[in-house]
């Protein structure tokens, strides 16, 4: 008996017998491990609830931007009263009837997701806004408001580097929902030619324009091989800022001639205007009698149709007349021409299209304004002579 009392002495003993150190040592890291993981899973958790709050954010606010203008046909100066939940930080640009809106927070290190008026959440800053003729697209176009003469913001001021020269346009989405130049094409240079690409202009492949030319030598007047004609007198801004450059029809279609452009052939394909935009077409027009009869509106032709006019010649005081002039909607440039001389500046415009004379290689229609009427590319001009270039967005 003494002796299994014994034994069972030393059985509780050792079921006494405390942890080892390597127990113990084992049984913290696991706690270390387990601990790690919760916290990065938690870190997990709330970054992701962050993210998620701010794309809701962005989300909820652009819809209420959108509201706001639908309600007051612009949007609002700031982001002051914009929805968004408790730590998140706007920035907020807007031009017309395009935003854009980022959001971030402190606790998301560079996290940063923006919103525009397309409506999707997308991860970035926001993109920065067109500058250059090239880089303005038809999303850019479709997202503007119709510049109606009484609105200036709705004008966008665009640059083009051709040459080696920077040239700045004012460019705005008329009553027909197209972006037109405000101001006539002045590409040229007095000290060279320059060569135009398809990376930077409306052409099928490289495309020399030959260096300006000027005076009164009617020898210069050509109907199959480019010509520039300028700087034209009487211009009263620097670099031909107002009247422009005046080109022969073989250089604003970019090297088309009687040969490769005949009678009736329709419209060239290709202009000097800059990547992504053209020159803009006439119409169809019956020439059986004067002035002609449109069949089927063109880019000018639409244009004046939409400013309120026929599509076809008017004179004397109707509406649509004043909505060519320098002072109206078109801010038409009275450049004049070139005809072995220049001509005509001060006095009235006269644009080029894309539109080869139906009955007769020598012509091209154009469109022409002045005080007193409006000829909306009803009307057809020796391929010869110069006269000024205003691109449409394609």
């Amino acid at each position: 008996m003494q002796e299994l009392h014994s034994r069972v002495g030393q059985l509780n003993r050792k079921q006494r017998r405390g942890f080892t150190i390597v127990e113990l040592l084992i049984v913290v890291v696991v706690i270390a491990i387990l601990a790690a993981i919760t916290i990065v899973a938690y870190n997990g958790v709330t970054s992701g609830a962050r993210e998620a709050a701010l794309k809701s954010d962005l989300k909820n606010a652009s819809n209420q931007l959108e509201l706001h203008l639908f309600h007051n046909n612009s949007l609002p100066a700031d982001a002051s009263g914009l929805p968004k939940s408790e730590g998140t930080v706007y920035a907020y640009t807007s031009a017309g009837k395009t935003f854009c809106l980022e959001a971030s927070h402190d606790a998301l290190s560079g996290k940063i997701f923006h919103v525009t008026e397309k409506g999707d959440v997308v991860s970035g800053v926001c993109p920065p806004p067109p500058t250059t003729m090239q880089t303005f697209t038809g999303v850019h176009c479709s997202a503007l408001p119709v510049y109606t003469g009484s609105n200036p913001s709705a004008i966008r001021s665009l640059t083009d580097s051709r040459g080696g020269t920077t040239r700045t346009y004012e460019i705005a989405k008329l009553a027909d929902g197209k972006c037109w130049m405000l101001t006539n094409l002045k590409l040229g240079s007095a000290s060279g030619a320059i060569t135009l690409t398809p990376a930077d202009s409306n052409v099928a492949s490289n495309f020399t324009l030959p260096q300006l030319y000027g005076g009164t030598d009617s020898a210069q007047r050509d109907y199959d091989n480019p010509k520039t004609y300028g700087p034209v007198p009487g211009d009263t801004g620097s670099g031909a800022t107002n009247y422009g450059y005046l080109y022969n029809w073989s250089a604003a279609t970019a090297g088309e001639s009687r040969t490769t452009m005949p009678a009736g052939s329709g419209n060239a394909s290709h202009s000097i205007c800059p990547a992504g935009w053209r020159l803009p077409t006439a119409g169809v027009y019956d020439i059986s009698g004067w002035p002609y009869t449109l069949i089927t509106p063109g880019d000018f032709s639409g244009l004046d149709i939409a400013f309120g006019g026929t599509g076809n010649y008017k004179e004397n005081g109707e509406p649509n007349i004043a909505k060519w002039q320098p002072t109206g909607t078109f801010k038409g440039s009275f450049s004049g021409l070139w005809s072995g001389g220049f001509g005509a500046q001060g006095d009235a415009g006269h644009l080029w299209s894309a539109s080869a004379y139906p009955d007769g290689p020598d012509g091209a229609f154009y469109a022409y304004f002045a005080p007193s009427g409006v000829l909306p590319g009803g009307a057809d001009v020796n391929r010869d002579l110069g006269l000024g270039v205003r691109c449409l967005l394609n």
